[in-house]
């Protein structure tokens, strides 16, 4: 070739190269593309049967092997020429890093994907847990042990069982699936699907799982969310629950305190009482398990249930506690609701500030401002005690500027005020009306369907009977001061006793109408603004 024919030919030449150059420098280098051999550091025999196992030299007595820093330890051994292979038998025993070791009766293991089987009595020990099960897979790349058919994973605090089980090491996370157990000292947890994390001993909750205590009542269920098994501490997201005895609180989150007792929900709160058939609802509660006492806020809202009907109430906070009175039915609660309440039942509706209900003998204590409505009676007082009773009578006991009102029609209203006024109410009716103290009365006397005039008397002392709001009979402690007034002589002064306030605006009219305040601040607030169109 003659030199201008080399001349022209090195420019292609060395492009060629530098093409190659490139086109190396953006593949993909593979660090595993050369397998490291496992390397036979000791053996006592060395032995060699083709009629046994062919292609593989087997190896007895203190077998020691070594492979990426691994080291392997067993009984005896089947070392294959032909991969990088082998299997052990007999105290099988691999030490990875500093804390992970490994052990079984066999060991099948494969140098090229760092594969271990290891089967029967198989023991794994890394930090502080230890895993034991009858078959195991462990990946040497990534420190990830697999079982399938049973194991149990014990640590400082807690023993956990399932049939699948897998171990990653490198991040202190074990996820367990189909017959998860995990006992605690103080409860024992059983779900289908859990992780945990060894390092924390925190369990994650990732599907139905239960947490019974050992020494407590409370049973806490969720289907996601974590348990602190060191600290004794949840967290819940979906469908949770603390069931004990007679109460169970529900709610959107929940937080639990097992050291405590203590329950806190939030968001859809509700709080259930078993044994009363109490239910009680807002959008934050709290509960103790130890001492029984439990409040919701925000929206909160008690629904009792009834053999004949039930009773609704609203407040801005209720709260519950056993009655410790009786000493023979601990089962009894004392409900107490503040600021705002308003009830309803379909014999019974009233509103109040606050307002307190025994449940051992139905008895309803309200105060600041109450007023009950029983059909078209209205009683008022500065406080009020209504005890529903089985049979009839009911009994409502008006203390201070009592007052009671019945109405006859749009401008009629017989009224009766005191110092103290004790009714007995008969299926929802007003019966009885015993009064004491600056005893007025103030009714209309009526003749079939027509009225001829009005009483209105003073006494000390005064007891009504009543038939569908007419006074049967009437008797005075002393003599009366009063007189009667023909209706045409009649005047607005005449037709209303000191106090008199005829509040039925203020009635709530069914258990969906018992947030009047919420309209009425609307309503003060004037009308409502509509957004402003987007167009």
């Amino acid at each position: 070739m003659s030199q201008p024919q080399r001349n022209a030919l090195f420019p292609l030449l060395l492009l060629i190269a530098v093409v190659s150059l490139f086109i190396q420098a953006i593949q993909p280098q593979d660090k595993n593309k050369k397998k490291r051999k496992v390397d036979i550091e000791n053996a006592d025999i060395y032995t060699y049967d083709a009629s046994i196992v062919a292609n593989a030299q087997r190896l007895i007595g203190n077998v020691r092997f070594k492979h990426n820093g691994a080291q392997m330890f067993c009984d005896s051994a089947y070392s294959y020429n032909d991969s990088n292979k082998f299997d052990a038998f007999g105290n099988v025993h691999i030490i990875q890093g500093d804390t992970l070791h490994l052990y079984g009766d066999k060991m099948f293991y494969n140098g090229d994907s760092r594969l271990a089987k290891f089967v029967h009595h198989v023991k794994m020990i890394d930090k502080s847990i230890t895993l034991t099960t009858e078959a195991m897979d462990f990946d040497l790349n990534t420190n990830i042990g697999y079982y399938n058919n049973g194991g149990k994973i014990v640590d400082t605090a807690n023993v956990l069982t399932s049939t699948i089980g897998r171990y990653y090491s490198n991040d202190n996370m074990l996820f367990f699936k189909d017959s998860v157990v995990l006992t605690n000292k103080d409860f024992v947890l059983h779900a289908d699907t859990l992780k945990y994390n060894s390092h924390t001993e925190r369990a994650f909750i990732v599907g139905p799982t239960t947490i019974s205590g050992t020494k407590k009542d409370g049973v806490l269920y969720s289907e996601n969310g974590w348990y602190d098994t060191k600290k004794n501490l949840a967290e819940l997201y979906k469908k949770s629950k603390i069931t004990n005895k007679s109460q169970v609180l529900e709610a959107d989150t929940l937080f639990y305190d097992r050291a405590t007792g203590n329950g806190r929900g939030k968001h859809r709160v509700t709080l259930t009482d078993t044994t009363n058939k109490v239910v009680i609802k807002g959008k934050y509660g709290i509960y103790n398990e130890v001492s029984k006492i439990a409040f919701v806020t925000d929206s909160a809202m008690f629904i009792q249930y009834g053999k004949k009907d039930t009773m609704y109430m609203h407040a801005d906070t209720l709260f519950t506690k056993p009655d410790t009175s009786n000493i023979l039915r601990k089962d009894d609660k004392y409900f107490m609701a503040y600021r705002n309440v308003r009830f309803h039942k379909p014999d019974l509706q009233g509103k109040c500030d606050s307002l307190a209900y025994r449940m051992q003998d139905s008895t309803l204590l309200m105060f600041y401002d109450p007023v009950l409505w029983s059909e078209k009676n209205q009683m008022t007082a500065e406080k009020i005690q209504y005890v529903a009773k089985e049979p009839d009578p009911d009994i409502a006991r008006l203390e201070s500027s009592a007052f009671i009102v019945m109405c006859e029609d749009s401008v009629k209203f017989n009224q009766i005020s005191g110092k103290l006024i004790v009714g007995q109410i008969f299926d929802n009716k007003l019966r009885i009306a015993d009064v004491n103290g600056n005893a007025q009365t103030l009714y209309y006397l009526k003749d079939k369907n027509k009225y001829s005039g009005m009483n209105r008397l003073l006494s000390s002392k005064i007891k009504l009977h009543l038939t569908e709001n007419q006074i049967d009979s009437i008797r005075f402690y002393p003599k009366p001061e009063g007189k009667t007034f023909p209706m045409k002589e009649l005047k607005p002064e005449d037709i209303k006793l000191d106090g008199f306030v005829w509040r039925e605006s203020e009635k709530p009219i069914n258990q969906f109408d018992l947030y009047p305040i919420d309209k009425k601040r609307k309503k003060n607030a004037g009308p409502e603004k509509k957004p402003a169109s987007k167009e």
